[in-house]
């Protein structure tokens, strides 16, 4: 997984403004099923705002484990949303 430059994530910030979110974390935080359904949107898309349920504070953890667990990188936010970028593994090939 190789970092994005700060010009990367700048464009990629732009383009997500205008997306809705795709993936609600709810109470319950990142289940094995939400999960299936973050990978299944990213896979999709490549970018996907995800909305989170989340007191502002419990936020934070819930990105670091959402960019670990699905090899993602989380570029950027406001408030309780957040944007998650995985380049599509059909361009890698």
């Amino acid at each position: 997984m190789s970092q994005l430059t700060s010009k990367e994530k700048a464009a990629l910030r732009n383009v997500a403004q205008r997306l809705k979110p795709a993936v609600f974390v709810g109470k319950r935080g990142i289940t094995a099923s939400l999960l299936g359904e973050f990978n299944k949107a990213l896979e999709a898309d490549e970018l996907v705002k995800v909305a989170f349920k989340a007191d502002r504070d419990e936020i934070g953890a819930l990105v670091e484990a959402l960019e670990s667990q699905s090899q993602s990188h989380c570029v950027g936010g406001v408030g309780k949303r957040r944007s998650f970028y995985r380049k599509s593994e059909e361009e890698n090939q």
